[in-house]
């Protein structure tokens, strides 16, 4: 656990976690550094910490975390795996398109 805090209670964690969880929960297309960022955050960990719990290299983590490299599938499974997720696909928003013939839809 980061030093900087001080520890949380099991009844702390667990709300802590549920909090996480429905956090994530309301926005499905968060890219994955940004889910790994929120999690290792919530559970207050270093990025030493969690990259020791998830068996990846701290660099790895690291250059995931701020965008710098993408992860691997397996990574990227390894990464979400302390918060019982796994990671997806999530359909975007369509656009609303003009109809053809309109000075926008030409």
């Amino acid at each position: 656990m980061d030093k900087r805090f001080n520890p949380l209670t099991a009844a702390e964690q667990v709300q802590v976690r549920r909090a996480l969880a429905a956090e994530l929960a309301a926005d499905p297309a968060m890219p994955i550094p940004a889910v790994i960022r929120t999690i290792r955050n919530a559970l207050r960990l270093t990025i030493a910490e969690y990259a020791r719990l998830c068996a990846v290299s701290p660099r790895t983590l690291q250059d995931i975390e701020r965008e710098v490299s993408s992860p691997t599938l397996v990574t990227a499974e390894k990464l979400l795996r302390p918060m019982g997720m796994a990671p997806g696909a999530v359909a975007r928003p369509r656009s609303r398109v003009p109809p053809r013939g309109t000075i926008a839809g030409t």
